[in-house]
């Protein structure tokens, strides 16, 4: 058996589905988006700024030959249950956050690869990258002959789609490369159609600014005008990963570490994010990939997935959130939520609010939303009152 068929069973063994090697070489297509995405705006968020270090990689291990670029399917048999009625409201959470974080499992499973090849290679050299690094993921997946582009700029593997983890080894050691992956989108449109923002302006072109699930991510206010495409959206989106024919007829893997864990599930309810401790997060969302934007990132998104839902259920949390959450973000997302859901409770509650918020923010979008309730009765707002609002009594976050 050779070395190369050799490394694609110790992938197997340890737990990757798919393994490919590719050579070394500096991913001059790559360099080349991603300084047009920079100067139109468009540069990836959460992703290293320097597009040199990203794109060669030498510049992470000087000696690097081959890379030897893995993939495990995350994929499960499980749908989401996500529902805007009844008196517990359930939010969408990506697929890849139902189950474990897959950055320690990859890693892992990585790291068991390169002891392999210390004990066939006498001195090796080899760097493991895994999502957060500097790497592009998908470029070297692709360069690697592991998968190709689809249309909505994720990376499909044949057999799994594109509900496949990534992750690259940079090696010293020379291996022959697998060639090139063939298949290609033709002229399916289906997830540029179904992009509930447009946030894919083109083919193999993603606008992150209007992505859902760089919404869901980002820091501070969400744009107003693309709240409501995010629908019950809490953190990711697999919109254009669902329409996909290829996606159709992916391996359901179902492996373990990727079910749903049974605190967060497929369809997590709204209002116990909205409300949850500090405590509650860890132990519900800590193990998860969507952890790492921590407690106030997902309590936002509840807030607008709770306005979305339109569900006067959700009234009194979102009340509690804009009279007693220290954090201004949450406390402006709880409000234009009230102002979304309307009726006399959520109108009371905006009331009491506006008399007390002290930062501009949030009582602009306090403001906003009485005009949107007041709107759907027909009687104007009374104004606010003349005096300085009173100090309050914790700190914003």
């Amino acid at each position: 058996m050779s070395l190369e068929a050799e490394i694609k069973a110790v992938a197997r063994e340890v737990g990757f589905d798919v393994a490919a090697i590719g050579r070394a070489d500096p991913y001059v297509r790559a360099h080349r988006v991603l300084e047009e995405r920079r100067a139109r705006g468009h540069y990836p968020a959460f992703t290293e700024a320097d597009i040199a270090l990203r794109c060669d990689p030498k510049r992470l291990l000087p000696s690097a030959r081959s890379v030897i670029a893995l993939g495990i399917s995350y994929l499960t048999a499980h749908r989401s249950r996500a529902t805007r009625a009844g008196s517990d409201p359930k939010g969408q959470l990506s697929r890849y956050a139902w189950g474990h974080d897959y950055h320690p499992i990859m890693r892992a499973r990585m790291q068991a690869i390169i002891e392999f090849l210390e004990r066939r290679v006498p001195d090796l050299e080899a760097q493991a990258f895994v999502d957060t690094g500097p790497p592009v993921d998908r470029e070297v997946a692709a360069q690697a002959g592991l998968g190709w582009y689809g249309k909505n700029a994720c990376l499909y593997v044949p057999g799994y789609g594109s509900w496949v983890f990534l992750g690259e080894i940079f090696t010293n050691v020379e291996l022959k490369p697998d060639p090139p992956v063939s298949l290609d989108c033709g002229d399916c449109d289906r997830c540029i159609r179904a992009c509930p923002t447009g946030a894919i302006v083109e083919p193999f072109y993603v606008d992150p600014n209007r992505c859902i699930s760089h919404l869901t991510q980002m820091g501070g206010a969400i744009p107003k005008e693309l709240r409501p495409a995010m629908g019950l959206k809490v953190f990711g989106c697999d919109v254009c990963q669902e329409v996909c024919p290829w996606n159709q007829e992916a391996i359901v893997a179902d492996r373990p570490e990727f079910q749903p864990l049974p605190e967060v599930g497929t369809a997590p309810s709204l209002i116990d994010m909205l409300t949850m401790t500090k405590g509650e997060f860890r132990r519900r969302f800590g193990p998860t990939a969507a952890a790492w934007r921590g407690k106030k990132t997902l309590q936002r998104n509840a807030a607008i997935a709770l306005g979305n839902s339109r569900n006067p259920a959700a009234v009194p949390a979102l009340a509690r959130a804009l009279a007693e959450d220290p954090k201004p973000v949450v406390r402006a997302s709880a409000a234009w939520a009230l102002g979304r859901i309307g009726g006399d409770d959520a109108y009371r509650a905006l009331l009491q609010a506006r008399e007390r918020e002290t930062d501009p923010e949030v009582r602009q979008e306090i403001e906003e939303a009485l005009e949107r309730v007041q709107g759907s009765r027909g009687t104007p707002a009374p104004p606010p009152p003349p005096a300085a609002p009173r100090p309050r009594s914790h700190a914003g976050g």
